[in-house]
Order: structure tokens, then C-alpha cells, then sequence
């Protein structure tokens, strides 16, 4: 391996002060010509190439102690079970699931009953005078239906609830 100057020396005094470009890549391609030569040729553990201050001999690591392990204390194990022969026991209670009865319906307004009569009666009558004829009525049977109709979805519109929770509002912010 060939020895390389260390940084602090001196340039030789025959040596030019300048190295041209082209001995110096030529210098470059022999000290790599003999670092791959030498590549498979054994290292001398004693012959260092670094001063003795960057020696990490010193810090090697040292051997720690191994860890006991314990043995884990056995268990006796339950044989298993096999589910083809498991039979659950029989219970009078849970023969079958019985729901309670539905809460009644909640009663409704004179005026909604109404409203909903007014629809059915005014759908009925409309559609009576526009495909038969009602005697003595002629051309109001169609208006009275139309009137009724018109008037029980307007009534049943005016009927609905409003919700008014005010926790449901979102531009409030945060309520205290």
C-alpha cells in the first residue's frame, strides 16, 4: 500500500509547485490501481494507519452478563370442550321473547279530523263532478271540491309542529 504524505508535511522541495491536471489524475488512477489490487490481500491487525490517538480500542464494548430466565411455571390445562356435545340448560323462562303491548296512538285535534274530511271529501267530489253529473249541482260540484281540497291541505300545512328547540340551533354558539 503506498504511503500517503500526512497533512502537516512539507512538499517535497524538487517537487513542482503545481501539479498539472493530467499528472494528477494520472497519479490519482495508480493509487486506485493499487487500492483494488491490494483489496483482497489480508490486513496486519498490528500495522495501523491512523495515529494512536484515534485508537478506539479502549472503547470497545464490553461484555455484559446474560439475563437468568426463569422457567415458566406450567399450568394443567382443562380439556377442551367440543360444542357438538354442549346442551344449554333448559329454562321455562326463555322459551320465547313476548313483546310488550304498543303505546296507544296519540289522540288528534277536532280541527286536523276535519282537515283530513276535507281533503278525502273535496278529492272525491272533484273527481265525481269532472267524470259524472251531479244533479241540480252542474259546474259547482268542481269548485266546491277544489275550495275543499284547497282548504283542508291548507289547514293541515298551518296545523304542523314547528321545533322550536333551541338547543338545536346552530348560530347560537355556546350555551351557558
Amino acid at each position: 500500500m503506498p504511503e500517503l504524505p500526512e497533512e502537516g508535511a512539507d512538499a517535497p522541495q524538487d517537487a513542482p509547485a503545481e501539479n498539472t491536471p493530467v499528472d494528477r489524475a494520472a497519479d490519482d488512477d495508480a493509487v486506485f490501481a493499487q487500492l483494488v489490487a491490494g483489496f483482497d490481500h489480508p490486513v496486519d491487525a498490528e500495522a495501523r494507519s491512523w495515529p494512536a490517538a484515534e485508537d478506539l480500542s479502549d472503547l470497545a464494548p464490553v461484555a455484559r452478563p446474560r439475563p437468568v430466565i426463569k422457567p415458566l411455571p406450567r399450568i394443567q390445562a382443562i380439556a377442551p370442550v367440543d360444542p357438538r356435545n354442549w346442551i344449554p340448560e333448559e329454562s321455562s323462562e326463555d322459551d320465547h321473547y313476548v313483546p310488550p303491548p304498543p303505546p296507544p296512538l296519540p289522540q288528534t285535534a277536532t280541527a286536523t279530523r276535519l282537515a283530513v274530511a276535507a281533503v278525502i271529501v273535496g278529492v272525491a267530489l272533484t273527481l265525481y263532478s269532472a267524470f259524472g253529473q251531479l244533479p241540480g249541482v252542474g259546474g259547482m260540484g268542481a269548485f266546491l271540491g277544489i275550495g275543499l281540497f284547497v282548504g283542508g291541505v291548507g289547514t293541515l300545512i298551518s296545523r304542523m309542529r314547528e321545533d322550536d328547540d333551541e338547543d338545536d340551533d346552530p348560530q347560537r354558539g355556546a350555551v351557558v
